[in-house]
C-alpha cells in the first residue's frame, strides 16, 4: 500500500511542516473583537495520514458552551511497520512485489470518547480557531497473516501459501499475493488507545466544519502481535498523525 524509501521521508516531512505551519499560522493571527454563533451538535468525516500509515474516522459530539466540546469517535487505520520493504525477485518478470519478513499486515480498529477545549476563537472578521484536544478509549488490532507466491518445484508453477520465515527465502518465492489473500485467518488482539493534538479550524461558513489537526496517537494490544519475522513484537505503536476534518454544526435554530 505504501512505497518506501523516498515517500516514507515526505510523509515524515510532511508532519512536521504542518506542525511548524500550524504554530506560526495561530500566532499570527490578530487579537480582536470574537464572534461566537452558538452550536449544539457537531459532525464530521476525517481522513488522516500518520508516520505509520493512514486512516478514516467519524466524530459525533456536543458543545455545551463555546470553549468546550465532548465527542465520540471511531476510526480505522492502516499501520506499516517501519522495517517493512517492498522486494521483488528481479530473476522473474511480472511477479508483484512482496514485503520480505513480513508476518502480518496490521490495521487498528479504533472506538474512544474525547474532549476538545478552545484556546483562541475565531475573531469577528474569520480566521483560525484554535483548541487541543484529547481522547482515548478501545483499540483492536486485525492482524491479517501475509500470503507469498512459492515456486513448486514438482508442478514448476507458483502456488499460494502462508508465509513461513523458516522455508520461505528469496530463492523460492515469486511475489506478493493480495493484502486480504489470509483475510480468513484473521487474527484479533483487544487494547486501548489515546491521542492528543492541537486542531485548527478554518470553515468560513459558522455550521460547518474545515480543520487541520496534528497531534500523538499511541495503540497498544495484548497478546503482542509478531509482525515482523525475526523481530521482537512491538509492545505498543506511537505515531504523530496529520487530519484534515470535514462536517456540519447544528445550531439552536
Amino acid at each position: 500500500m505504501f512505497a518506501d524509501g523516498p515517500i516514507g521521508f515526505w510523509r515524515k516531512a510532511l508532519l512536521l511542516s504542518a506542525l511548524f505551519f500550524c504554530f506560526v499560522f495561530s500566532k499570527a493571527q490578530d487579537v480582536g473583537e470574537y464572534y461566537h454563533d452558538v452550536t449544539t451538535k457537531e459532525w464530521n468525516l476525517e481522513v488522516f495520514v500518520n508516520t505509520s500509515g493512514l486512516g478514516v474516522g467519524f466524530q459525533h459530539g456536543r458543545t455545551p458552551d463555546i470553549l468546550n466540546k465532548h465527542y465520540w469517535e471511531l476510526e480505522f487505520l492502516y499501520n506499516q511497520h517501519p522495517k517493512s520493504v517492498r522486494s521483488v525477485n528481479v530473476l522473474y518478470e511480472g511477479v508483484r512485489p512482496f514485503r520480505y519478513g513480513q508476518l502480518y499486515t496490521l490495521f487498528f480498529l479504533r472506538g474512544g470518547y474525547g474532549y476538545q477545549r478552545t484556546l483562541h476563537q475565531k475573531p469577528y472578521w474569520g480566521g483560525v480557531k484554535v483548541s487541543y484536544n484529547l481522547s482515548a478509549g478501545a483499540s483492536i488490532g486485525i492482524g491479517i497473516p501475509n500470503y507469498v507466491e512459492v515456486l513448486n518445484y514438482n508442478t514448476g508453477f507458483g502456488e499460494l501459501v502462508r508465509y513461513n520465515p523458516e522455508i520461505h527465502n528469496l530463492n523460492n518465492v515469486l511475489g506478493g499475493t493480495g493484502m486480504f489473500t489470509g483475510i480468513m485467518q484473521t487474527t484479533f488482539r483487544p487494547g486501548f488507545y489515546a491521542k492528543t493534538g492541537l486542531n485548527f479550524e478554518f470553515a468560513k461558513n459558522d455550521y460547518r466544519i474545515q480543520a487541520l489537526e496534528v497531534g500523538l496517537c499511541i495503540d497498544m494490544v495484548f497478546p503482542f502481535i509478531q509482525q515482523m519475522a525475526f523481530n521482537d513484537p512491538k509492545k505498543f505503536y506511537l505515531a504523530g498523525y496529520l487530519t484534515y476534518q470535514f462536517g456540519k454544526k447544528k445550531g439552536y435554530h
